[in-house]
């Protein structure tokens, strides 16, 4: 019989659903333990998956429990903090979500205490994994659109946001080119943040990878085909339109565009549940000895310190060149140097509904119960909160 794992979640918000519900698939997985501050943010998981035991913090949760794979899924800045906590404990696997870290420093800590302790660290770019993404890679590798010249993604609600997923497909789908130089601009004219980190109204980044191929990518700029899991490649002989669940190519067979069949399960058809599976299936064959996760951390810190490379160039007003030295947040530093003078006063979370403190706790378990989303539940309450 082969071994069951052992998991743990950390952070009992929207995001561990999916990454619960990727557990759930899995046979060989167990989720022993959720950590969260908010009691009844840990009772809402323990009743609604039938999880032994809840604790406060993480460290408690690691005094008293033997996870193999511990699933971070709290806000962007406790990233580092959660990661390094489970690796020098010991754990085998960390399932981090995205974005990595905010400035390269961390994602460089991050990796660094995973590779001495022997921990295996996935970043939940787990986009990766569905099958317009893949089949893409496939062609490309192929050569079904000759060579890759250039692509481009547009998305929104920050780079760090969605665009982390953005370029880490494209990354993906080119066979994961090194960056050589980027150049980019920023503007903020409002104070706005995201999860408590402050993020740009708008940008835009050139990114020349060692492959020759090159990446554009713009940010809250223009909402019509803004989309975390969308992009297009240009070839030399060709030309490929991505989605996750779709895709379509164009060259000199093609007659036309042509929609690629991807023979869809009815599972592949969602974002959540089946790639959240994959990532660990993929994760435990790491564990096990085999070929590095294709969302290992090395991999998703590039994708970091091309965002951040973005942000430094407009600091520097000037291109960059990788590796990039810069190891804190521009986007900070830029603030902090006073080079973004607010023109509308008055911070602001494009994510602050998701904040619990000072909702109607019993309303939650209420609406919950009646299968509600967590963000639909956190909205209506925010809504409440601010009334």
């Amino acid at each position: 019989m082969s071994k069951v794992y052992k998991a743990a979640i950390v952070g009992c918000g929207g995001i561990g659903h999916a990454h619960m519900d990727g557990y759930n698939l899995l046979d060989n997985v167990d989720v022993i333990a959720v950590v969260d501050p908010y009691e009844q943010a840990r009772q809402t998981y323990i009743g609604q998956y039938d999880i032994p035991k809840g604790y406060a913090t993480i460290e408690e949760m690691l005094e008293n429990e033997s996870p193999d794979i511990v699933s971070v899924c709290v806000w962007h800045l406790l990233h580092p903090a959660m990661t390094i906590a489970a690796s020098e404990a010991g754990v085998g696997g960390v399932i981090c979500e995205k974005p990595m870290a905010i400035g390269k420093g961390a994602a460089d800590n991050m990796v660094d205490a995973c590779e001495k302790s022997g921990t295996k660290l996935v970043i939940s770019h787990q986009r990766r994994f569905t099958p317009g993404w893949g089949r893409a890679r496939t062609l490309i590798e192929e050569g079904a659109i000759g060579q890759p010249i250039f692509a481009k993604n547009r998305v929104r609600e920050g780079l760090a946001n969605w665009g982390t997923h953005s370029i880490d497909g494209t990354r993906f789908a080119l066979g994961d080119p090194m960056p050589e130089w980027v150049m980019g601009g920023v503007e903020r004219k409002t104070d706005r943040y995201e999860r408590d980190t402050a993020i740009e109204d708008a940008c835009f980044g050139l990114v020349h990878f060692d492959s020759g191929t090159q990446l554009l990518i713009e940010s809250d700029l223009e909402p019509d085909g803004a989309g975390a899991g969308y992009y297009q490649i240009q070839g030399t002989e060709g030309m490929l339109d991505v989605k996750e669940t779709e895709l379509r190519l164009f060259n000199a067979s093609s007659n036309g565009w042509q929609d690629v069949d991807l023979n869809l399960s009815e599972g592949q058809r969602a974002i959540g549940g089946e790639t959240n599976a994959a990532q660990v299936k993929e994760l435990i064959t790491w564990m096990e000895g085999g070929s590095e996760h294709r969302g290992s951390g090395r991999q998703a810190r590039v994708t970091v310190e091309i965002m951040m490379a973005i942000y430094e160039s407009a600091r520097r007003h000037s291109r960059v060149t990788f590796p990039l030295e810069e190891k804190a947040y521009p986007l900070d530093k830029m603030l902090e140097e006073g080079m973004l003078p607010l023109e509308v006063e008055g911070r602001y979370d494009i994510r602050g509904f998701l904040n619990r403190k000072g909702i109607d706790e019993e309303k939650f378990a209420e609406l919950s119960a009646q299968g509600k989303s967590h963000h639909a539940i956190m909205r209506e309450l925010d809504a409440d909160r601010n009334a």
